[in-house]
């Protein structure tokens, strides 16, 4: 029971010099329409705190993607040279090469949220990256098992509702389940979960999976991310 009870408090809590590998894999199936699978994996370096709040410097170590749109399968793998990849290869080369190169600095609060994200050189691809790469809001509370909390975001006009819900607290781990839904140009729901480290505040795995309408097309998308303390 007294387990059963235990509470604890969800903070960031980075020391300046922290470096993290971020991994994310998603996949997106469009059926007939093709789809894609695309790995990124990314350094992020704790470069200062002030008070409650971080700053990171992060940079895009690989890419890997594979694309069927119309029939036609892309490829790309950004740990070959230009000589060894094709046609598609090389221009979706011309297109990643901007992103590996620019450096995401962000402003992000003890409790998770990002309060700023500058990119350096700008660049457009990375802007709509890190929109999606945002990550969990933690509640002002403790939480034990059974809390339940909610967040709220919009980007390119679809709008995401996701409730959290502490499902096991255990080994210094906080164990979350995800439901939400979507909605605007797109109609849809989604469901995973997640591992908090409670010591740092790093999302040790996420998991999530959404069901999206958009247009008449239906689509899958897969969302897995790992984050490791190096």
């Amino acid at each position: 029971m007294a387990v059963a009870q235990e509470s604890v408090l969800l903070r960031l809590n980075y020391e300046v010099g922290d470096v993290l590998l971020v991994e994310q894999n998603v996949s997106q199936n469009m059926g007939a329409q093709g789809g894609m699978d695309m790995k990124i994996e990314m350094d992020m370096t704790i470069t200062a705190k002030e008070g409650a709040v971080f700053s990171t410097a992060s940079k895009i170590k690989s890419v890997n993607m594979n694309m069927l749109q119309g029939g036609m399968v892309m490829s790309f793998d950004s740990s070959k040279d230009a000589a060894d990849l094709d046609e598609m290869g090389k221009m979706m080369k011309q297109q990643f090469d901007p992103m590996m190169l620019a450096t995401i600095s962000s402003k992000i609060s003890a409790e998770g949220e990002t309060l700023e994200t500058i990119v350096t050189p700008p660049t457009p691809a990375m802007d709509q990256f890190t929109t999606q790469a945002k990550g969990i809001k933690f509640p002002k509370e403790k939480v034990s098992v059974g809390s339940v909390w909610s967040d709220s975001t919009s980007q390119q006009g679809m709008a995401v509702k996701t409730t959290y819900t502490v499902s096991k607290i255990e080994s210094g781990k906080v164990y979350i389940d995800i439901t939400g839904t979507v909605s605007g140009i797109g109609e849809g729901a989604l469901k995973g979960d997640l591992i908090v480290d409670v010591e740092k505040g790093i999302q040790d795995t996420t998991n999530i999976e959404m069901s999206l309408n958009a247009n008449g097309v239906e689509m899958t998308i897969n969302t897995k991310s790992k984050t490791t303390e190096m």
